[in-house]
């Protein structure tokens, strides 16, 4: 049986992989994971997406912003299982606070399934992200502010 994505979100309490079909992407985009951890209360989330388009993303930043290079954090199938493929990045500088709802809102459960991959997230993975959630150069004050009060 499958969990409305309501139940989902309201059962996050700390780090885990999410993975959704977001309304927000193209019609033929496929789902996506997404590093997902709550703040204050858990009334909002911050979400990272991963991608296995390591090579277009670090064209893209090399010539948008190469600050933001540092803030592509690579995870590979040894760290999470789930992955297809070998190595994948999160891309920090593309974190998002949502409220639950503003996510619910986003998920597309039309065609796919929204799941909770994993909630075993490694100490290290929380922190590399967090860090590069506050170095990136594209990351608005306000969410880097709220990310360090987490510390």
């Amino acid at each position: 049986m499958q969990l409305p994505p309501k139940s989902i979100i309201d059962s996050i309490d700390d780090f885990c992989v999410l993975f959704f079909k977001d309304k927000d992407h193209s019609d033929d985009a496929p789902p996506h994971f997404y590093l997902t951890f709550p703040i204050n209360n858990n009334l909002s989330l911050i979400i990272c997406i991963f991608t296995s388009q390591i090579e277009k993303q670090r064209h893209f930043y090399n010539k948008a912003n190469k600050k933001a290079l540092r803030c592509l954090l690579t995870v590979n199938n040894n760290i999470f299982k789930f992955l297809s493929r070998n190595d994948s990045i999160i891309d920090c500088n593309q974190a998002k606070l949502l409220s639950k709802e503003e996510l619910i809102k986003r998920i597309d459960i039309r065609r796919y399934r929204c799941d909770i991959k994993t909630r075993k997230v490694p100490e290290f993975i929380k922190r590399d992200v967090r860090t590069g959630i506050i170095r990136s150069p594209l990351i608005e004050k306000r969410i880097k502010k709220i990310i360090k009060a987490m510390e």
